[in-house]
């Protein structure tokens, strides 16, 4: 980011010297290989005046800065997101409208900011900004924007990494992790509830160990899934949470921690019911290879 800052610092020093009028192309855009030029400072006035009304949590002034289309589609998510605000404050460090032939009939409005957030709960957020917004010719209103960031290293949350794990020679942060194992486990618990074996074996490895409760170890064959509710009648699994995550800097292979309730009766009359924690490795393969779980049996509340 702050080579970024640097390279737009020039940038802005350049336009603002006496010889500013000569200079054209700032740039390719590569796409189609066309060059970028420098636009008006009415786009980027525009741009100053939405993060005015940004700043000041006036979601009226700030919506009439934007085309009929993006209002249409984005007015309740951004009148939610500023009723959450206690306070917020974009300050804008370096703005630069560009134009290219290869996108005509806009402008990109590129602004370098630090954001701070404040929400009504209490919760607070730090970052930096590299965000575009587009301003079209015709409505001379902002059609769309995009954003990419750098978080503070001491921000509450939206952290890219976090917690610890211990191996036995040291530690390292857990990542999130983003390869469809959230999406794995809510089919997964879909299937089961169905008592479905032969759709359950998709989701699991050639063979998977699995480690009870109780401390047990098996290893489960995937042909062996298409029987494993032939001694069940019904089975209810809810989830709580689902925890996707993976060690950082290494490869892509993930733990996803699961909680949830588990209610489960057998043929033969015998039931469970029960807060379970479990545990599934995922290979690189995407497909899981192990499952370890812990459970706790939910009785009757008391008077």
């Amino acid at each position: 980011m702050k080579k970024l800052l640097m390279i737009a610092s020039a940038i802005i020093m350049m336009v603002s010297s006496v010889n500013a009028q000569k200079i054209v192309k700032a740039g390719t855009l590569y796409e189609k290989n066309t060059p970028w030029y420098f636009g008006t400072e009415n786009a980027s006035e525009l741009v100053l005046n939405v993060i005015k009304a940004y700043n000041n949590l006036d979601t009226k002034t700030y919506l009439s800065y934007f085309d009929d289309k993006y209002v249409k589609t984005n007015k309740d998510r951004i009148e939610k997101e500023f009723d959450g605000y206690k306070s917020v404050n974009r300050k804008v460090n370096i703005i630069i409208p560009v134009r290219t032939d290869g996108w005509p009939n806009q402008t990109e409005v590129q602004i370098y900011t630090d954001l701070e957030r404040n929400w009504k709960n209490g919760s607070t957020q730090k970052l930096q900004e590299h965000r575009v917004y587009i301003v079209s010719d015709s409505s001379k209103k902002i059609s769309g924007s995009w954003t990419a960031t750098m978080l503070d290293e001491k921000n509450e949350f939206g952290l890219p990494n976090g917690g610890k794990f211990y191996t036995k020679k040291d530690t390292s942060t857990i990542t999130f992790s983003n390869r469809g194992e959230v999406e794995t486990i809510e089919s997964l618990v879909k299937d089961w509830n169905k008592l479905d074996g032969k759709a359950i074996g998709k989701y699991f490895d050639d063979t998977v160990n699995i480690t009870t409760n109780e401390g047990r170890k098996l290893k489960f064959t995937n042909s062996q899934w298409a029987n494993i509710f032939d001694e069940t009648q019904s089975i209810e699994w809810k989830i709580g949470m689902i925890f996707p995550g993976k060690i950082t800097n290494t490869d892509p292979a993930s733990g996803i921690i699961v909680l949830s309730t588990f209610k489960e009766k057998k043929k033969d009359g015998t039931e469970k019911y029960v807060s379970a924690y479990h545990w599934f490795d995922y290979g690189v393969n995407k497909k899981i290879k192990s499952v370890r779980w812990m459970e706790s049996p939910i009785l009757p509340a008391t008077k």
